[in-house]
């Protein structure tokens, strides 16, 4: 009977551990699909024959496979399998340990901006065992404690000073990247969609809610700039939308967001083409291509709806919770006042008792 392989004996182990294979994965899976000679380009320092060699390997254990695009001159594509994604799934959780455990800065620091000094308190000790938090009651001291040594940021949008959202667009003004999440207690609008967050959130969060929201930010610095302004416009459209409904992207505010959206897709597409022309062949026409983005829009905002439904379910329950919670308070208020009035009514007939003896 066979035996499942012991640690010693990964062949996942065995890929990651050499020099050049767990950079070949992470180059296909940062780039989706990549020719000999770019793979060689981002690979500084590797010779043809030692990546060939490399891609061999890959290859035989399925990690890798290899498409031929042109065949004269003759160009072949290499890219990521299911197998592939997954082992790069691996070595981001990898590199997620370095940062928090192999790194001199250890956990990563949130800086936590709300003025009701109950949440600040609450939403501190809700994060304090996996982050440093640094929490301030108001916009103008988060402004000025965003340095190079907070990791994410989570603000109130409704602070004193200064307001969450503005404390964001004077971030992105400045050109400093921090990854910023805006919790909003107030009614949702059509012109949110602008707001220069990288994410939305509807208070009142959930502990659950919250720490997700700072696992989310804390990946975000890996992505490419274009890559995390183009994720961070999908989900404030698709976040007004499950609030507002599907006429919101009737409204100005949401069409303009929608466009510049398209426009900054297409750079991507542009850039890609740019650096790698026989994409096109690929990929087809412009229609196909438009098709292939808002696939991609509606897949993303199909994903924003479950979420959403989530939270829902989560703030229907934590309701239920609290209705039961105020119903047995009432009974047990009214069982000790009725106890009360027994105790009086038998006091009371006692001295009666007694006055007639």
């Amino acid at each position: 009977m066979s035996h499942p392989p012991t640690p010693a004996e990964s062949t996942a182990l065995s890929i990651l551990g050499t020099k050049w294979k767990p950079r070949l994965i992470v180059a296909l899976a940062t780039n989706d699909r990549l020719s000999f000679g770019d793979l060689k380009r981002e690979l500084t320092g590797i010779s043809g024959k030692v990546l060939s060699e490399n891609l061999d390997e890959l290859r035989d254990h399925g990690v890798v496979s290899r498409d031929v695009v042109q065949q004269q001159p003759r160009r072949v594509e290499y890219e990521l399998t299911g197998a592939g994604r997954e082992l790069y799934q691996l070595i981001e959780a990898l590199t997620e340990w370095d940062a928090t455990y192999a790194t001199e800065r250890g956990v990563p620091t949130v800086l936590l901006a709300e003025d009701d000094p109950r949440l600040r308190e609450l939403y501190a000790l809700w994060l304090q065992t996996d982050y440093d938090v640094l929490t301030v009651p108001d916009g103008q001291t988060a402004l000025r404690s965003l340095d190079e040594s907070v990791d994410v940021a989570v603000l109130a949008r409704d602070l004193p000073t200064l307001d969450g959202a503005a404390v964001a667009a004077a971030l992105e003004t400045a050109g400093q990247r921090t990854p910023v999440a805006i919790i909003t207690s107030a009614d949702i609008s059509p012109e949110d969609v602008s707001i220069s967050a990288d994410l939305l959130v509807r208070d009142p969060l959930s502990k659950a809610e919250l720490i997700d929201t700072v696992e989310q930010l804390t990946r975000l610095p890996k992505e490419s700039p274009i890559g995390r302004d183009i994720r961070a416009r999908r989900h404030r459209l698709a976040f007004v939308e499950r609030h507002l409904g599907p006429t919101v992207s009737e409204t100005e505010p949401y069409q303009r967001a929608a466009d510049e959206l398209t426009a900054l897709e297409q750079e991507r597409e542009r850039t890609a083409d740019a650096r790698a022309p026989w994409r096109r062949l690929r990929r087809g026409n412009g229609a196909e291509s438009d098709a292939s983005g808002r696939a991609k829009r509606r897949e993303y905002e199909a994903r924003e709806r479950g979420q959403a439904n989530q939270e829902r379910e989560r703030a229907q329950a934590q309701k239920r919770n609290r209705d039961r919670e105020r119903k047995r308070d009432r009974n047990s208020k009214r069982d000790r006042a009725a106890e009360k009035d027994r105790d009086h009514n038998r006091t009371h007939d006692d001295s009666d008792g007694d006055g007639n003896e």
